[in-house]
């Protein structure tokens, strides 16, 4: 019987953060075969991002909303849903 989400997880945690950092590569490599990043790269690319969102922010171009805000309207959907 294959291990559930929960217990590979809970694996993963108990690996040294150097085998962690390993296996989050290996899971994003098998997500996108096609691009051979390094850990660096992935984090130079999330520095880029977040560089561009802080950007948008600090310029107006978009408003940030309250996170109390958003569990709000993420709550009501699920409520919705059920």
């Amino acid at each position: 019987m294959p291990a559930t989400l929960a217990q590979v997880a809970n694996d993963a945690r108990s690996l040294a953060p150097a085998e962690r950092d390993k296996l989050l590569a290996m899971l994003i490599h098998d997500l996108h075969p096609g691009e051979d990043l390094s850990a660096e790269e992935i984090e130079k690319a999330w520095d880029v991002e977040i560089g561009r969102r802080l950007e948008e922010i600090d310029s107006g171009k978009v408003k940030a909303i309250p996170a109390e805000q958003v569990f709000a309207r993420l709550r009501a959907k699920l409520d919705e849903a059920d």
